[in-house]
């Protein structure tokens, strides 16, 4: 996951969160829609699987992302400033979301970012510097 949701604005919130298992091409696209919506129903954002992606809050959009992260049941997901264009809101309802996934689908999480106030929520903080860990 990035700073940036990355979604593509012209497909709808389903086929985005649908893409990567379809490249990946292990399951028909009936289940490939039925993990999506259930993806999307998880992060509480189901409701908005056919709008467009461009037609979302950025809050949602990060949710939407998160829900394309975990489409092919990763055992880990790495975060790139995932709250970086977000409020402070939006940024605790991502990092409660993160840390439920990682209790409720036994996900480690593995994030960079500048937020002091995300990090010292975490179990772990590995703090750098100069391309060194300090």
């Amino acid at each position: 996951m990035f700073q940036f949701h990355y979604l593509l604005p012209e497909f709808s919130i389903l086929e985005n969160v649908m893409l990567p298992a379809k490249k990946l091409g292990i399951k028909s696209l009936q289940e490939i829609e039925h993990d999506a919506m259930e993806k999307l129903r998880l992060l509480d954002i189901e409701e908005q699987a056919l709008k467009k992606a461009s037609r979302i809050s950025g809050g949602q959009k990060q949710r939407v992302a998160i829900a394309r992260a975990l489409i092919n049941n990763p055992t880990i997901i790495m975060g790139d400033e995932p709250t970086g264009n977000l409020d402070s809101h939006n940024a605790g309802n991502v990092f409660n979301i993160f840390k439920e996934l990682s209790i409720e689908e036994n996900l480690s999480l593995l994030v960079v970012t500048h937020d002091h106030d995300f990090a010292n929520k975490t179990d772990r903080i590995i703090e750098m510097g100069d391309g060194m860990i300090i």
